[in-house]
Order: structure tokens, then sequence, then C-alpha cells
């Protein structure tokens, strides 16, 4: 049966509500969007949140998880969308046995997934067919994850190589990069075939910036849930085990690893920028949106960079102020690439060269 108008309005209600508590920086970003632009990309987020917190819950049976991700990714395998499906699947999510806690934002969302569906299910069909091909491959990626993360039968599962860590993050945030660019393509016919080769060259690289700078920004979270994914070969290289990676007298080498690590975020970065300046101007608001992406995440990187609080059990987390000055900053040179190749630099040089 046909959603009714009310429906469809508590529904996209729904999602602008959650995404403030799953994402503040999100819907900072978000709000600069219109139109079907915004709601599509909107959901995407929301959907693909879904997906991560199933891959990233901890569950006491592998295989209920492996088969609520294969059976998410199923949900988004054809245009029509099978309703009884989707109740089942959160009925399966309700009753599996995890760890998590009910009443936080991510598990809440999760319960509510046939809301963002019915939100998604009146996008115009262009936008949900980009949206189905990244959960599809996004949701796959995270199972063969999974099957890894599984096998391993110490208590921690460890990215073995940088070319894991990277396969990791192409799957969870470059296969969004792709995404983005089909909408925002979609969006608009400013966007021609030079610009959109542009795009789409740098739009994985941008995701798996983004990517491992949230690893970084989270690896002591992570590494008190089981997982660590800072690649086993650097720091093997630096002198130590990756279960050594807190421990005290690791310290000086452990945060060796952590800003080779950060300096290859900021690599990808750099790509970003080339990314978000190749946006027309007329366009500003998508450049905003991926421009306050960018600057937040190279000033995280800032932030981590020989900070001994992340080998403390600290997260690293710019401050409010500095939020503001970002989002000021940005509204006011958003129209000049060259003073945005200034600001960015503030922030580069104190990374380090480019490698």
């Amino acid at each position: 049966m046909p959603a009714t108008a009310e429906k469809i309005a508590a529904a996209h209600g729904y999602c602008e509500t959650i995404i403030k508590s799953v994402s503040r920086t999100f819907a900072l970003n978000i709000a600069f969007l219109r139109g079907d632009l915004s709601r599509s990309v909107l959901y995407a987020y929301l959907f693909c949140r879904i997906a991560d917190t199933i891959e990233d819950t901890v569950f006491h049976n592998y295989y209920d998880q492996k088969k609520l991700l294969e059976n998410f990714r199923a949900l988004f395998s054809r245009p029509i969308i099978d309703w009884v499906a989707l109740q089942n699947w959160i009925s399966d999510f309700r009753t599996s046995p995890k760890t998590a806690s009910e009443s936080s934002a991510d598990i809440q969302l999760v319960f509510n997934t046939n809301r963002v569906v019915t939100a998604y299910s009146q996008l115009p069909e262009k936008y949900q067919a980009a949206i189905r091909d990244c959960i599809t491959e996004m949701s796959g990626g995270m199972v063969e994850v999974l099957a890894r993360k599984s096998a391993v039968k110490q208590r921690l599962y460890f990215s073995k190589s940088i070319e894991d860590l990277n396969k990791y993050c192409y799957y969870v945030a470059g296969t969004v990069g792709i995404l983005l660019t089909r909408l925002f393509v979609e969006s608009s016919k400013v966007i021609h075939t030079s610009i959109q080769q542009i795009l789409k060259t740098h739009s994985v690289s941008f995701g798996l910036g983004l990517q491992i700078t949230n690893i970084i920004k989270d690896c002591w979270g992570d590494y008190r849930r089981g997982w660590c994914y800072i690649p086993q070969e650097m720091m093997r290289k630096n002198g130590f085990e990756p279960e050594g990676l807190f421990l005290p007298q690791n310290r000086e080498n452990a945060q060796k690893t952590l800003n080779a690590l950060i300096l290859k975020a900021a690599n990808h970065l750099d790509d970003a920028l080339s990314y978000s300046l190749a946006i027309p101007r007329r366009l500003f608001r998508i450049r905003i949106f991926c421009l306050l992406t960018l600057f937040l995440a190279i000033a995280t990187l800032t932030e981590a960079k020989d900070n001994p609080g992340i080998l403390h059990g600290k997260g690293v987390k710019i401050s409010r102020q500095m939020v503001q000055q970002i989002v000021k900053k940005i509204m006011f040179l958003s129209f000049s690439n060259r003073a945005l190749k200034n600001y960015y630099s503030q922030f580069r040089l104190n990374i380090g060269d480019a490698g």
C-alpha cells in the first residue's frame, strides 16, 4: 500500500531528527544542501550508518551478524522494496544476541530503518539507483571484512597491511565518495564532462582520507572493543606488535606509526581539496558541503599529530570553537580557490611533506 503524505512527511522528519543524534558533524554539512540532493544524501548517509552499525556492533554469533548484512544488501538488490522482508529484517536485528545498548542512537536508527526506507522510496529513481548501488557494494564488502575478522583466532582483529586498510576503507567510505559524485552529477547539468572526470578521479581518495582520519581519531575506542585497523606492518616496522600499541614503553614508536598514518590520510585529503575546488562556484552549496567535510578532517589530523593523548586513551576532537571558526572561514572563502588553497596549507604544513 502506498504511503500517505502524512506518513512520508513523518518519515522525513524522523530522518532530519535522527541525523543530529548519530552525527552532528554530518548534520551540519548537509544543512547546506537543498531539494532532492539534500534528501538523497541524508537518506544515503543513514543507510550507510545502519550498515556500519551492523558491522561495528559486537555480536555473540558471527553468523547472525553476517546474515543481517547479507539480508540488508538484498533489500537494495532490486528497485522495488520488499516491505515484508524489511520488517522481518528489523525483527531479526531486535532478537539477535548483541552487546550494543538498545538505547544508543545508532541502534534506534536500525530499529527505524523502515522509516528511512519510506522517505527514500519517494526519491526520483535516478537517485534511488545511485544509493542502491552504493549500499549493495558497501554491504557486500562488509561481509568480506566480517569473514576476515571471524577467521582471526586472537583477541584483536588487525589490518595486516596497508592494502588491507585501503580495501576496508574503500568499502566503507570510497563507495560513498563514488555515490556522492553520482548524486552531484545527477543534480546539476553544470557539472560537465571534464569536471566529472576530475571528481571521479578523486572521489575514492576523498573517502579514504575521511575514513583513515576516523580510524586515527577512534583508535583507542576500537582497540577496547577488540579491533585495530592500523596496519600491522606499520607497527612492526616501528618495532612493536599490535598488542603493544598502547603500552607505555612503546609510546614513542606508536606515535611514529600514528604520524605515518596521519600523513597517509593527509595525502588523500590533498586529493579531496582538488575534488572540492573542481566543483563550479555557482554550485556553492555543494562546494561548502565538501569543503566543510574536508577542513574538519584536516583540522582533526593536525590535532592528532604528535598528540600523546591518543596513546593515553583519549580521543581526538577539535573544539566547538574551531568548528565554528572553520564554518565561518569556509563561508567567506568558498568562491576563491586561491584563498581556499592558502587556508588549507595552514593545516597541511603542520602535518608534513606530501610524501
